[in-house]
């Protein structure tokens, strides 16, 4: 499986790296180009319903599964601000989920996230700041929409070494904390998995071209948990990739490197290997390839298996068939291969497996208007527990407005 995901991420590097037009224009300024002016401010102002349509699997069960007809709508707001000499940049969100019959899932979600620059001769300061206030599922492992309060505060500066080259140094800290009350297969998620993430990052940045910058990046990572001390763990991950602009011929992020992922408890077995993230897009006339790869480690739930190696790779493939209809198929996989405090013979190496299936139709309005019908099949199968084992499919409509599509 390693040596296969590393063949299809060189390919990508390799494409992105010689497939960039070397005389490309950088992409307009978002202060410029946004849609609407206020005194000082330019905004751009979105709204988003989603998933309008039938759920047959509401919470995720192997047996006696539960549907229902769910939506999910709510409003969108990108902000710049240049106050001075300074930049400011802002996005602010939020989204209700509802739910016919299930009452008690419905809920309104929040995201807002912010980043104030300061650009003097040959350094920018800045700081930024982010705060998530949620009630979906998070990842791929825990079923249970479960409020979880996520907030993030980041500090740095990048040195600008030439006109192609800078470094930036940064500081994060992030603090996940779900509800008192939250629990999924009896377990108290907030005993299991509040915590504080402290995070510093060396990263190099050279401009290869108007449109492809080479990163390297070196994130130290210290996790501590509230309830939980045996999950606690120091790590060092570095990650050289590309930051490729949308005008180039294959545009988005392509990174992979190698993670040492050190547990303080001797009981729980460390994680070296490789990581990546790729988001990565590839338009050949009215076809556009859609590529993604997450390889990394992520905390579970579980008691006995406190962490585990998460492989998602996915594609999508959108047809232009005329100016303004497009056909959409896409198809993902998810592996997680959980870690655990100690050998049991019928839990040794588990693995959960996950397919989704999916095929639309889209309908666009100018740049700023879609419309959306699509059918999504979705599969899971583990060998830690059969009664989490679970298939379904969701038929719904979507209406996304206001930002370039």
């Amino acid at each position: 499986m390693k040596s296969v995901l590393l063949r299809a991420l060189a390919l990508v590097c390799a494409f992105s790296a010689i497939g960039v037009p070397a005389a490309a224009q950088d992409p307009e300024d978002p202060f410029e180009t946004a849609r609407f002016r206020f005194g000082p401010i330019r905004f751009t102002p979105a709204i988003e319903i989603t998933s309008v349509g039938h759920d047959s699997n509401v919470f995720n069960e192997s047996e006696n599964p539960k549907s229902d007809t769910t939506a999910a709508f709510g409003p969108a707001v990108q902000l710049w601000m240049r106050p001075g000499r300074t930049r400011l940049a802002a996005r602010l969100g939020g989204q209700y989920l509802y739910f016919k019959e299930f009452a008690d899932e419905r809920a309104w979600n929040t995201r807002n996230e912010a980043k104030w620059e300061v650009p003097l001769s040959r350094v920018t300061p800045f700081i930024e700041g982010s705060y998530v206030n949620t009630q979906e599922r998070q990842g791929y492992e825990i079923d249970a929409r479960a409020r979880r309060h996520d907030d993030t505060a980041a500090g740095g500066a990048a040195l600008h070494i030439s006109g192609k080259s800078q470094f930036v140094l940064s500081f994060k800290r992030s603090n996940i904390k779900y509800d008192e009350d939250e629990a999924f297969r009896g377990r108290e998620l907030a005993e299991a998995l509040n915590r504080r993430e402290d995070l510093t990052r060396v990263e190099f940045r050279y401009a290869l071209t108007p449109l492809t910058t080479f990163v390297v990046g070196t994130d130290v990572g210290r996790d501590r948990f509230e309830l939980t001390s045996i999950r606690d763990t120091d790590s060092i991950k570095v990650m050289p990739g590309l930051d490729i602009k949308p005008l180039a011929l294959i545009s988005g992020k392509v990174f992979v490197g190698y993670r040492q992922f050190n547990p303080l408890s001797a009981a729980l077995p460390d994680y070296r290997g490789l990581v990546a993230a790729v988001e990565a897009a590839y338009v050949r006339g009215s076809t556009r390839y859609d590529v993604k790869v997450d390889h990394d480690v992520a905390y579970s739930y579980e008691a006995l298996r406190p962490y585990y190696a998460l492989l998602d790779t996915g594609l999508t493939v959108t047809q232009r068939v005329t100016d303004t209809w497009e056909l959409v198929g896409r198809g993902s996989r998810q592996t997680l291969e959980y870690k655990q405090l100690e050998p049991l013979a019928d839990t040794a190496g588990a693995t959960d497996r996950g397919y989704i299936f999916g095929a639309g139709l889209g309908y666009r309005v100018g740049e700023v208007l879609r419309l959306g019908a699509d059918a999504n099949y979705y599969t899971r199968r583990t060998e830690v527990d059969g009664r989490r084992d679970y298939e379904g499919l969701r038929i719904f409509g979507s209406i996304k407005y206001g930002i370039r599509q």
